[in-house]
């Protein structure tokens, strides 16, 4: 793999002249330029340049041989980030798939929906702790992430608000317990609450700013294993439900354990003094995050919450069940949202719009790739899905497949609100018109939940989420309508559309066919879908594909060679 160095240093300015048409330096000595280079670098020249030549498109400044010290950082490339996080989601698509099912088998609908319960509850604090941190210390630390006093500086701040605002969290948590409404939950309550803590202590915000997404990629493999491994060997009847919560936390607490300890590699979190003053400038933004963060839950979590308390556990299972594969594709097409935001926040702060508006337009192309196939897919084989994860059980999970049906048009809204929210507002600093497009969706919610789970229950929740979704692009295209390049982002979109409708034609086609196993069915629709999709966006013309192609056929030839 080529990989690409980056370094900005100081240079000597040249003498202009009076006619020269270029700015006029006057009594400056030196500027700084950017220099990118993919060949290969000694570990001597990532320490310390000699003389040299450098060339330049800046007429005014001079080319000669002259004295620069500089360190060459090395920058992760774009698409190894992507792979190494896709990986990673593909992991956290795979491990659901495999253990829920497993939990439904052996818990029933009351188990998992009991466990889903309490875990909706707990993010309530869990997102009190947070405070909005995540999101802030991404966008905000990815501009002073090469200077290695300011990121320290910064991740001691950080860190110091997320501690206080943990300890308030717990005080709010243990006054909860006594509530009539936990009666017999306390004990789940407080093994999955546990997560609060380790989430602060992980710092996750730190490795992702620093685009560090082979270490996360790797350490959060190695704990969904462990926690696989360890579900098979004590969740073994429906009274096991205290371990698969314990279980379902494991991965939390171990990476943040883990992230701790590797932290130090980057930073020195207790060699830094904290200042009130430089906590105050943090404070204002981050409200904004913390009430984002705060309509967020409500809007993502209440509906089970709501289940849970007007309908009790079976039917917060169900619509547990329905929603499961709709969250793992919310994640899988997010991915790319995730690696890309703080080289976003450092292409704006260090003023280079081009290549903030050219990766702003590729990301969005190929992420409308993903949800429109997703999106088709899961509107056609819903009942196979459901089959796959409930097993033995389907009979009494059956109704989560109208559901999921219904959830798969939030794969439309959900994923393209977070796309706007956090590659455009966030990185020009327009939290506020998050905060009030992602209050409007909660506000919605909670009404639009009150409304129909009396009647529809989680059918009702399920519509309930979609709208939300869809108040929250509405306000967004409102407030924010001229910062958003629709034009550059919507080009193409078409042949994604076009290019989904053999995968119609393949199901009724299908429909007609009697197979031994719905599993059989299933996987033969998702390779028919896969691969008529991709041709067809070849032929179509789709340039994302095409480039792919040509990249997987210049790589064989050079290999022949």
């Amino acid at each position: 793999m080529t990989k690409i160095y980056q370094s900005t240093y100081k240079m000597p300015c040249a003498d202009l002249g009076k006619n020269n048409p270029n700015p006029d330096f006057k009594n400056i000595d030196y500027i700084h330029a950017g220099y990118r280079v993919t060949e290969n670098v000694t570990a001597e020249e990532t320490e310390y340049f000699g003389k040299g030549m450098i060339s330049t498109i800046l007429p005014y400044m001079i080319q000669d041989n002259y004295d620069r010290e500089r360190k060459v950082k090395e920058v992760k490339s774009i698409k190894f980030n992507f792979i190494m996080n896709l990986i990673r989601v593909l992991m956290t698509i795979l491990f659901p798939l495999i253990t829920y099912p497993y939990a439904t088998r052996v818990l029933n609908s009351a188990g998992v929906g009991r466990a889903a319960y309490v875990a909706s509850i707990v993010s309530y604090f869990q997102l009190v702790a947070s405070f909005g941190v995540n999101n802030y210390a991404i966008t905000e630390g990815a501009k002073i992430r090469d200077d290695k006093a300011k990121l320290n500086k910064f991740a001691s701040e950080m860190f110091f608000i997320n501690l206080v605002f943990t300890v308030l969290a717990y005080i709010g948590f243990a006054g909860a317990l006594f509530l009539p409404k936990f009666d017999g939950y306390e004990m789940l309550l407080l093994i999955s609450s546990s997560t609060v803590l380790f989430t602060t202590l992980g710092m996750e915000w730190l490795y992702e700013l620093l685009e560090e997404y082979e270490y996360i990629t790797i350490r959060s493999v190695i704990f969904q294993v462990v926690a696989l491994v360890m579900l098979f060997v004590l969740v073994r009847n429906e009274g096991d439900v205290a371990w698969y919560v314990a279980l379902t936390a494991v991965s939390t607490v171990g990476s943040g354990v883990l992230n701790f300890i590797h932290s130090r590699h980057y930073i020195h979190l207790f060699e830094t003094r904290v200042h009130w003053a430089d906590i105050k400038v943090h404070m204002k933004p981050m409200v904004y995050m913390f009430g984002v963060s705060i309509a967020s839950v409500i809007y993502l979590n209440s509906d089970i919450t709501m289940l849970g308390w007007m309908k009790g556990d079976k039917d917060a299972g169900i619509y547990t069940t329905a929603s499961k594969m709709n969250q793992v594709l919310c994640t899988l097409i997010k991915s790319l949202s995730t690696v890309i935001m703080p080289r976003m926040a450092y292409y704006l702060e260090n003023d280079q719009k081009d290549n903030f508006d050219r990766l702003l337009k590729q990301a969005f192309r190929f992420m409308m790739m993903l949800i429109v196939p997703c999106m088709v897919g899961m509107l056609l084989i819903s009942p196979e899905v459901i089959h796959l994860i409930s097993g033995k059980n389907y009979s009494e999970f059956f109704p989560s497949v109208t559901t999921s049906r219904i959830l798969a048009i939030n794969l439309f809204f959900s994923p393209i609100n977070g796309f706007i929210a956090y590659q455009i507002f966030m990185p020009k600093k327009k939290e506020k018109i998050i905060f009030w497009a992602t209050l409007g969706g909660a506000i919605s919610n909670l009404i639009i939940n009150y409304l129909l789970i009396p009647g529809l229950s989680y059918d009702g929740a399920a519509i309930a989420t979609v709208l939300a979704e869809a108040m929250v692009m509405l306000i967004c295209i409102i407030l924010g309508h001229k910062m958003i390049p629709f034009k550059g982002m919507m080009q193409g979109i078409w042949r994604y559309v076009i290019a989904s409708v053999p995968m119609v034609i393949a199901y009724v086609l299908l429909q007609k066919v009697t197979f031994s196993s719905y599993l059989i069915y299933m996987f033969l629709m998702i390779i028919i879908g896969v691969v008529t999709y991709g041709i067809m966006l070849l032929i179509l013309g789709d340039e994302l594909v095409r480039e792919e192609v040509r990249m997987i056929f210049g790589k064989l030839k050079h290999n022949e060679k």
